[in-house]
């Protein structure tokens, strides 16, 4: 390949992953204060619903009744995407690790956590921060009355 068909090929690859980063320009709403159901439609991740309850930029998780994390919730640009961190989240000594589980852990590190991705007003897609490309499970998004 020449160096001309290389920068073509790169500017076309750029344009390609800044559209689908930006869910092909799509303006999100993000989510209001209230009381939300996250339901997963993918099979491995059915088990994984749960009601989240966001107030300003904090949230609470709650699964069949009982509160399990609490955090703050981190919105994109573009309020397309955000991201739970947790208050009780703790590091990882990644130094105490074997080499098998270090490698694994900073592949794991290098997508960038999880994000939920909003596809449309009433659906959300589970992906990583830094690999939009992989899809972990999706589902939907509605609004509860408290």
């Amino acid at each position: 390949m020449t160096g001309q068909q290389l920068l073509k090929l790169f500017i076309t690859t750029t344009i390609l992953t800044i559209g689908t980063l930006t869910v092909f320009g799509q303006d999100c709403e993000k989510l209001g204060d209230g009381q939300y159901l996250l339901k997963h439609k993918t099979k491995g991740h059915k088990k994984s619903d749960f009601r989240l309850l966001i107030t300003g930029d904090r949230y609470n998780i709650k699964r069949d009744g009982q509160e399990e994390l609490k955090g703050e919730i981190e919105w994109s640009s573009d309020n397309c995407m955000f991201q739970l961190h947790g208050d009780n989240e703790v590091p990882i000594n990644i130094d105490s690790l074997d080499s098998v589980s270090k490698l694994l852990m900073k592949t794991s590190s290098s997508y960038g956590g999880a994000c939920y991705e909003i596809t449309d007003k009433k659906k959300f897609r589970l992906t990583y921060c830094g690999n939009l490309h992989i899809t972990m499970s999706e589902g939907r998004i509605s609004k509860r009355r408290r």
